[in-house]
């Protein structure tokens, strides 16, 4: 048995904040004006974190980090005693059990809170691919595919740095700064204060580089996308660009984006380079000024060798934890950027998923009533108040030369787009009314490229499709398109791979697949867009002998160029401009619409294949 691939797009619920702070045309093109915490504080709520797991975490993190500060007061009691007595044994096995068994719990709560961050990025690119899936058309129209796939792989990977490796010894980092400051102020407040002083000057020159850094991660992350949106496109359309011998100039605007990259990433360095040696400095002087300070204080006899001892090993418990949390505030940056423009997209207003209306009864006449239509940003309408009867059981062509609107014509029945006047009626009532999926569902839809995604001939000709199907149906529809000879041939039949864009099966191949998942599909309006064009005589006799088995029964709407191929419709509707210039028949046109007439007479003088026949 196959199972079918399914396309619902089902979105798990949006945080109500991220959606209260949705702008109604999204932010297409990046990322939002300003940026806030808030953002990835609402990103990592969406993603809803197990509790239970951050419990444990923050326990053990606990447990690890009271063993890291209790050390060096076990070696202060140590060394007193040394002085004191000799060896104490007890106090000795003590001494190496305490790190070695913080290390083991400090690694088991590392372990749970990775886990709690690759449960919380997993969860979040799952929300962000739903979502994208879920966007409307003209999103897509509007904005690089190359960039939204950056913000799944590049931006997620931003927040995934933050909440899997900085975020793991944040609590830890947290609890041991808070608690050596506290013993150091119990051991000695003259020393502790003393240190404090060359820590906060360190800081003060640390902040503003680790905003330089924040400005410099957002430009990183940009040109990431864009070099990620130029390559998806180079490497998509490969064949065009060496047939035309493009590969220099591809690899100019490369190289163009990588050296920007390099600027961003040397710029970058020298800020880190700066960082570093900073926070080397200050603890350099640190311990040499406690070092200094403490052994007169010893000297002096106002505190002993072994309070000097835990001191410096408090200090080095401060400058880790403090090393530790400078790279999760540049880190902190880094996500904050990526956060904004992943919000952006999840505030972006999807298609209509609600329930809707029941669908209306099968075999309804399709009708456009005064529709027009401009594309969103555009002033110029494609379509004019247009009026189209596409009634059941008859076959409808769409005539006109390029630009006329035959193609929107075609994005409203599907409802990539709403007319921007007019309406759109099926069975008398509104299709809007209906559940988009049903409506959808209803349509079959051949294209000029017939589109094959990456998986097995099975995958690709159940593709979208809800239901079971078994080898036996799979094999008939393929049967009824013509392609089983073909799939037969291949080296594992059915199973055989197809990869990106079908590039080891021929075009007639690819349309003959595509048929054979509309044998399945069995949609009650058939839309043929070019469907036959860019085929030899021999394939496209073949293709159009299946097409005709297909067209049987159903609402047929054909867009053709070459109209040797409608001369037997049921009726033509001539575009022009976006107007309805002429409908009849192919004879009625030949007498009535003299552009018509002069564009039968031009292609006629080629020698065209027999003309489509129509079902009875």
């Amino acid at each position: 048995m196959t199972q079918a691939n399914h396309g619902d797009g089902n979105l798990m619920p949006m945080d109500p904040s991220l959606q209260a702070h949705a702008h109604p045309h999204g932010h297409p093109h990046g990322p939002p004006a300003t940026q806030s915490y808030g953002d990835l504080w609402r990103l990592i709520r969406l993603s809803n974190p197990s509790g239970v797991l951050l419990f444990f975490a923050l326990v053990t993190a606990a447990v690890g980090a009271g063993a890291t500060l209790w050390f060096p007061m076990l070696t202060k009691h140590f060394i007193d005693g040394l002085g004191a007595g000799g060896m104490d044994w007890k106090k000795a096995g003590l001494l190496a059990a305490v790190p070695i068994a913080g290390s083991l719990v400090g690694a088991l709560s590392s372990y749970m809170l990775a886990r709690v961050g690759y449960d919380v990025v997993a969860v979040l690119r799952n929300q962000l691919i739903a979502k994208l899936l879920n966007l409307p058309i003209s999103k897509f129209d509007e904005s690089d595919t190359g960039e939204r796939v950056s913000r799944v792989v590049n931006d997620c990977q931003s927040i995934s740095g933050l909440v899997t490796s900085q975020a793991v010894g944040l609590v830890s980092n947290l609890i041991v700064l808070g608690g050596s400051i506290t013993f150091l102020l119990v051991l000695d407040t003259r020393l502790t204060l003393t240190l404090l002083v060359c820590i906060g000057i360190a800081f003060a020159v640390v902040v503003p580089v680790g905003f330089m850094m924040n400005k410099l991660s957002q430009e990183l992350q940009d040109r990431t996308a864009r070099l990620s949106g130029i390559l998806t496109h180079v490497f998509s359309q490969i064949r065009l660009v060496k047939a035309y011998t493009a590969e220099a100039r591809e690899q100019a605007r490369s190289e163009e984006e990588t050296a920007q990259l390099r600027s961003i990433g040397l710029r970058t360095a020298r800020v880190t380079v700066a960082l570093e040696p900073i926070m080397g400095l200050a603890i350099t002087i640190s311990i040499a000024t406690i070092l200094i300070y403490g052994a007169s204080r010893v000297g002096a006899g106002d505190i002993g060798v072994g309070t000097l001892t835990a001191y410096i090993l408090y200090i080095f418990n401060i400058t880790t934890p403090l090393a530790g949390l400078t790279g999760f505030f540049a880190e902190l940056q880094r996500a904050r950027g990526a956060s904004s423009r992943i919000a952006a997209i999840l505030r972006e207003e999807g298609e209509d998923a609600q329930p809707g209306l029941e669908p209306p009864r099968p075999g309804g006449t399709l009708e456009f009533r005064e529709v027009s239509f401009a594309y969103p940003g555009k002033e110029a309408p494609i379509l004019r108040g247009i009026d189209l009867v596409f009634a059941p059981g008859r076959t409808t062509a769409l005539v006109g030369i390029s630009g006329s609107g035959k193609t929107t014509i075609l994005s409203l029945i599907e409802r990539f787009y709403a007319p921007t006047g007019g309406e759109i009626l099926y069975d008398g009532r509104p299709i809007a009314a209906s559940s988009l999926n049903a409506w959808r569902q209803r349509i079959g839809y051949v294209a000029q490229d017939a589109a094959i995604m990456p998986g097995s001939v099975r995958d690709n000709i159940t593709y979208g499709l809800s239901g079971t199907f078994s080898d036996e149906e799979v094999r008939a529809a393929a049967t009824k398109a013509g392609a089983l000879s073909f799939i037969e041939r291949m080296p594992e039949g059915f199973d055989s791979n197809l990869i990106e864009q079908g590039n080891n099966v021929s075009g007639g191949q690819r349309q003959r697949i595509a048929i054979a998942r509309m044998f399945l599909r069995d949609p009650e309006i058939l839309i043929l867009d070019e469907a036959t064009s860019s085929l030899d005589s021999e394939t496209e006799h073949q293709v159009r002998t299946a097409l005709e088995t297909l067209m049987h029964g159903r609402t047929n709407i054909i867009v053709a160029h070459r109209l040797f191929t409608v001369m037997h419709t049921d009726r033509i509707y001539f575009l022009e401009e976006g107007r309805i210039s002429g409908v009849g028949t192919h004879a009625e046109l030949v007498g009535s619409h003299p552009y018509y007439a002069k564009l039968v007479e031009r292609q006629f003088q080629m020698l065209p294949e027999p003309a489509l026949k129509l079902p009875a």
